[in-house]
């Protein structure tokens, strides 16, 4: 409690909360209320019921399967750390994981998923889950938009929402628009001036370069714009509407950026600060931005040359002898240090190696001193040199979850934990223990041993849902 409400302090000096006792929501002047947290009343998929529920930690992922002889199939697979085993949310069916994306909200009560449509592009599809049962109800699934490109979910007043992209940018005047809905759907009622967020909003335009985020603070949208030579970060407010603009990377005019609405974004959990990972003059940078109306120029810190600018590659050294930064910054919980995966191939141009260069690495908020190195990969021709894919941080910041290749199998990939203050793998499974170079153990925590299968894990995602006892 004392970490939240430092946290919840900080949010209200730089957003003029309201007086109103720490129960009350902050609020900020240009653009209202703000959710704190992503908790959520859980929708029609909830099954809560008013009675007694205890906390769950969950993680879910999607799992690839391709048996010998057999056609492929993807599936939404749940692991609960309360009872140490996995279940398979679309193995009944109704739920389409092949064709592109399948993803969980924030407290598991709604799926979402995209097909395949007649005309080639996607049509966006929900369900409600039913938490305590492990199931999809995929008789109450429901069509949301055709033409669909990317979504994700948030919440607002207790309002389970999906956000997602539509339309196909072709030429210099066509765009894609934002839209932000109830899971559920919009209410019949709508428009409505004095609750919104039940009703379809339109967020903004992008072009096929944008992009947008999902917050902690779920009445918020990160809204990313771009042109040839900058970047430029909106917020959006769902609970009113507002959009401002926060912040522009690059200079207007100029040509051969390299912004792009795919660079790492993210918002601190206490809404205090943005972290970006820019990628402009063949040079990445990660910057801290102040979440407030004209904030000052962001903190930076140089990290490393990109691949497309050979004659600069791999001329740092540890911790920044890598060219390129994936996906978007995780925060800790108290939103003090954000950690990021760091991808390169340093040591196999130098031929030190045959694997490229991955390692998870940790930034303090204020940028004072070089990251921290948490996974300290072996620079070896070896297994334990982990390729990784994706990686997650839990709630508490207690666990840190990974892909990466199996041991001597390197077609098919496993789930791997660590300890993120010290590196150390979690063996508690009791299973699949395998010594590194340094003869250090490390545990596969879950994996598939299928006869001949190639099996691989991707999209993780950490969960605090509330189940009915």
């Amino acid at each position: 409690m004392q970490v939240r409400g430092f946290a919840l302090a900080a949010f209200c000096a730089l957003w003029a909360c309201d007086d109103g006792g720490g129960e009350d929501p902050p609020v900020r002047e240009d653009f209202g209320t703000v959710d704190e947290g992503m908790g959520g009343a859980g929708g029609a998929g909830g099954e809560g019921g008013g009675g007694e529920t205890e906390t769950r930690l969950r993680l879910s992922y999607i799992k690839a399967f391709t048996p010998p002889n057999a056609p492929a199939r993807q599936d939404l697979v749940v692991y609960d750390f309360t009872d140490r085993e996995a279940f398979n949310l679309t193995a009944d069916g109704g739920v389409d994981c092949n064709s592109k994306t399948c993803l969980l909200n924030g407290d598991m009560t709604w799926v979402g998923w995209m097909e395949r449509a007649d005309n080639g592009g996607f049509s966006l599809w929900v369900a409600p889950v039913d938490v305590k049962r492990k199931l999809v109800k995929a008789a109450e699934k429901r069509r949301v938009d055709d033409g669909v490109n990317a979504f994700d979910f948030t919440t607002s007043e207790g309002t389970n929402l999906i956000i997602y992209t539509r339309g196909q940018a072709i030429g210099t005047e066509r765009t894609i628009e934002v839209l932000v809905e109830p899971v559920a759907g919009a209410d019949a009622a709508c428009p409505l001036d004095d609750t919104p967020e039940r009703c379809q909003q339109f967020v903004g335009t992008i072009n096929a370069d944008g992009g947008f985020r999902v917050t902690p603070f779920g009445s918020l949208i990160i809204v990313i714009k771009t042109t040839l030579s900058t970047m430029t970060l909106d917020f959006f407010n769902v609970k009113n509407g507002a959009n401002q603009t926060l912040y522009t990377f690059g200079e207007q005019g100029g040509t051969g950026s390299q912004f792009s609405g795919r660079l790492p974004v993210a918002l601190s959990p206490d809404a205090t600060y943005l972290a970006v990972f820019t990628r402009n003059d063949f040079i990445w940078r990660a910057q801290t931005l102040q979440a407030i109306p004209s904030p000052p120029p962001p903190r930076g810190k140089d990290l490393f040359e990109t691949e497309t600018n050979q004659d600069g590659d791999c001329r740092r050294q540890m911790p920044y002898n890598f060219n390129e930064v994936r996906f978007n910054p995780v925060f800790s919980a108290d939103g003090g240090f954000f950690y990021f995966l760091a991808k390169g191939d340093c040591t196999k141009s130098a031929g030190e190696s045959n694997r490229d260069d991955y390692d998870i690495m940790r930034f303090d908020r204020d940028l004072s001193a070089d990251p921290v190195n948490i996974t300290n990969n072996i620079r070896a021709s070896h297994w334990s040199n982990h390729d990784i894919g994706d990686f997650a941080l839990d709630p508490a910041g207690e666990r840190l979850a990974f892909t990466a290749s199996r041991p001597n199998n390197a077609a098919s990939r496993s789930i791997w934990i660590i300890n993120p203050a010290d590196g150390t793998y979690d063996c508690s499974e009791g299973t699949k223990q395998h010594s590194d170079l340094n003869g250090d153990p490390r545990c596969e925590y879950i994996y598939d041993d299928a006869q001949g299968a190639t099996v691989s894990f991707r999209d993780l995602r950490f969960h605090q849902v509330e189940v009915p006892r």
